[in-house]
């Protein structure tokens, strides 16, 4: 091992400490599970300059392998970047961070999304055309289905966002439990494809002082247009909001 290989080591080691400290003192739970050999990968990575995407997605993959939840693994990567200096993680981190825990346990499952556990967008797409294909002439399942909009407030910072999309996406997971389509339009969105309810706007307020509220998010009922084309028009609209 060469002296700049050495000094490598010492200064990560040096950042390693006062990462996991802080860490610990955010509330991660069981210390002597902190240590991974990827906590070193991410902080040779950024003693020497480096690109920390990759890192910091085996860091998630680490952490999935050693049951820690996506949430507490994401607030071990903030403890990380407040020892480093940053105000805040950087989303692309972040996603790696998420993208790598999901992947160490979905494999090639490409329908969830990686950061909420909740279905993609290209899943609703896809119940969506389920819903509208049939005979011509005839009623699509469609017109007896509506969407409900779930969204954050767009003035919060990037990673006060992500957070609040992590507990959301939780919520409306236990929340919802009879069959209904859960999906992440972005990363301040989700839509839930709903069948026709016999009290649409008791749900909607259930939906609002639960989940909703817990998260600050306001909630609207949506109708599905006539036609699978506005349909996907729609989407785009609010995938877009």
């Amino acid at each position: 091992m060469g002296e700049t290989d050495v000094d490598t080591g010492a200064r990560a080691l040096d950042l390693r400490a006062p990462w996991g400290r802080r860490s610990r003192a955010k509330g991660w739970a069981a210390p002597e599970d902190w240590w991974t050999p990827a906590v070193d990968a991410v902080c040779a990575a950024h003693i020497d300059g480096r690109d920390l995407t990759g890192p910091c997605t085996r860091l998630g993959s680490a952490r999935a392998r050693n049951g820690i939840g996506v949430g507490q693994s994401l607030t071990d990567l903030a403890a990380f970047t407040d020892v480093a200096g940053w105000d805040e993680p950087p989303l692309e981190l972040l996603r790696a961070l998420a993208e790598g825990w999901a992947d160490a346990d979905r494999g090639t499952d490409t329908c969830q999304d990686p950061l909420t556990g909740l279905a993609s967008d290209a899943y609703l797409r896809t119940r969506l055309a389920e819903l509208y294909r049939c005979p011509e002439e005839a009623e699509p399942a469609a017109t007896h289905h509506r969407l409900l909009v779930v969204s954050l407030d767009a003035g919060l910072d990037p990673w006060r966002r992500t957070a609040r999309l992590i507990v959301l996406g939780h919520e409306l997971g236990r929340f919802f439990t009879r069959g209904e389509s859960v999906c992440v339009l972005s990363r301040g969105r989700v839509a839930v494809l709903v069948p026709a309810h016999p009290d649409p706007a008791g749900q909607v307020q259930s939906l609002r002082s639960g989940p909703g509220s817990d998260t600050g998010a306001s909630v609207c009922e949506v109708a599905l247009p006539p036609t699978h084309r506005e349909a996907v028009t729609l989407l785009d609209i609010l995938a877009g909001g």
